[in-house]
């Protein structure tokens, strides 16, 4: 399937290039890197994503990030300059409904042809004309590093911090399950091209805004321990967030933190999206949780996952700490 991706990567000329919704390092570095690919063959990509307003300061030191525009039903109907687009990439996400919360933005993008899908989640629904999944990787910036080492073209300077930006931070610093050999390979390939292993990798691994710490802080503060100590969990709410002058957007970090609570196997993060809905992250040590997130209608991968329940904070709280306990324990 390899082949029929860089055959489209090839022929696209005016191709669209967007990511999931709430973007994390490796959704933005994988879109970057993809879009230098394509502009060293000659091509002129358009990159968009959900509220490109919520990039926060850490990650808008990965170069590019300002060229993201908004993705929105007027940017689909009015591409920039007139030009239609000639190709839809979708990168780092595992169902096209995580683009876009608006159904006509969704409809828009069904609209664009050919749809190529590239991405590492386990879950992946498979969406596009052509999909390249590889659930062996890393991160999907692993993925486009394959992809631009099969086509033997260049990638610029830019474009490879981006793509190592990416690794670095999905990998937690080559730290998760999923990093192997390749994933090493792509890391060293990506430094002979001019990547800088201490400085924005380092920075969007590590570094986090005032405001950002301070809801870290709340959140550790609030968690709560199991009976049996096998979870932690904590909630993050529109109000915690108010009380330390933060927003909800700068919720990074929390469950990666948590991990690190000794003798703890599992981790449920509940973020409130608004009265009625709830973001969810999971991470375990070592039982699979994705089929945990599926029940509810996500995905990730065997140990970090996560899904959006339309329901109020306490009520998603219960429904997935109750299926998190029946996963746990083998029921």
């Amino acid at each position: 399937m390899r082949g029929a991706v860089v055959a489209r990567i090839r022929r696209a000329r005016r191709p669209l290039i967007v990511s999931h919704r709430n973007p994390d390092p490796d959704s933005l570095g994988s879109a970057l890197g993809l879009a230098a690919i394509l502009e060293a063959l000659g091509a002129s990509p358009v990159l968009a994503v959900n509220e490109p307003e919520n990039i926060d300061a850490v990650m808008a030191s990965i170069p590019g990030t300002a060229r993201f525009r908004a993705l929105t039903a007027d940017l689909l109907a009015a591409p920039p300059d007139g030009h239609p687009f000639d190709a839809l990439f979708s990168v780092d996400t595992a169902s096209i409904d995580l683009l876009s919360a608006d159904e006509r933005v969704r409809t828009a993008l069904r609209a664009i042809r050919p749809i190529i899908n590239i991405d590492h989640h386990i879950t992946n629904e498979r969406y596009g004309d052509v999909n390249y999944v590889v659930s062996d990787a890393a991160a999907a910036a692993e993925v486009i590093w394959m992809l631009s080492s099969t086509l033997g073209g260049g990638i610029s300077r830019a474009g490879a911090i981006a793509l190592q930006a990416g690794l670095v931070a999905d990998t937690l610093g080559f730290q998760t399950q999923e990093t192997g050999p390749r994933t090493l390979r792509a890391a060293a390939a990506l430094q002979a091209l001019g990547g800088v292993t201490s400085d924005i990798p380092r920075r969007v691994l590590n570094v986090r805004s005032f405001q950002a710490s301070r809801l870290l802080g709340a959140a550790l503060a609030a968690a709560v321990r199991s009976a049996d100590g096998r979870v932690v969990w904590t909630q993050v709410s529109a109000r915690m967030a108010a009380d330390v002058g933060a927003r909800m957007a700068d919720a990074q970090g929390i469950p990666n933190a948590l991990q690190y609570v000794a003798d703890t196997e599992a981790v449920a993060v509940f973020y409130q999206a608004d009265a009625s809905r709830t973001r969810v992250s999971l991470r375990s040590r070592g039982t699979r949780i994705d089929g945990v997130a599926a029940a509810f209608g996500g995905g990730g991968h065997a140990l970090a996952a996560g899904v959006t329940l339309a329901e109020p904070l306490d009520i998603a709280t219960e429904q997935v700490l109750a299926r998190l306990d029946r996963t746990l324990n083998g029921r």
